[in-house]
């Protein structure tokens, strides 16, 4: 009878805690849905490439890499927002998640498009895509485009 008394006090604590944090980081709850989206038409789109196009197998280490990104994401996601709230600014936090949010969203876009660019080589449209995407939207963010030239010459 202890045992059972303990387990269902350290159930209620755990299911008190998630509640609290689930409650706290709701206004980011969003912002978190489209990372993880993201995260998974990536894997999908990589997936598909790897297996189809690139003849290759499913790669668990590639899988977990991915996986860890998107927990750096959270990690960002949440530390700003807890800072920006205790700070008394919650609107500022909102705004630099969301411009971390279309960043993410940036970058698994122009991955995504090019998979499926392997994957469907002949099709035009897609290759459009991926051509404005990843070139194109650069010349509307400056300091984007001068961080991809950086990362080029490494």
């Amino acid at each position: 009878m202890m045992m059972e008394e303990v387990f269902n006090t350290l159930r209620n604590l755990v299911v008190s805690t998630i509640s609290m944090l689930l409650a706290y980081f709701a206004p980011v709850g969003n912002f978190v849905f489209v990372i993880f989206f993201v995260f998974l038409v990536n894997c999908v789109a990589g997936l598909i490439a790897d297996i189809y196009a690139n003849d290759e197998r499913f790669r668990i280490k590639k899988f977990f890499r991915c996986l860890v990104e998107t927990m750096v994401f959270y990690m960002i996601v949440v530390c700003i927002y807890t800072v920006g709230e205790r700070m008394g600014n919650p609107a500022g936090a909102i705004q630099c998640i969301t411009g971390v949010v279309y960043a993410v969203l940036y970058f698994y876009s122009v991955n995504v498009l090019r998979n499926v660019k392997e994957i469907l080589p002949s099709s035009r449209a897609i290759a459009f895509l991926y051509y404005v995407v990843s070139f194109e939207m650069l010349k509307k963010v400056p300091f984007l485009e001068n961080f991809v030239r950086r990362e080029e010459n490494r």
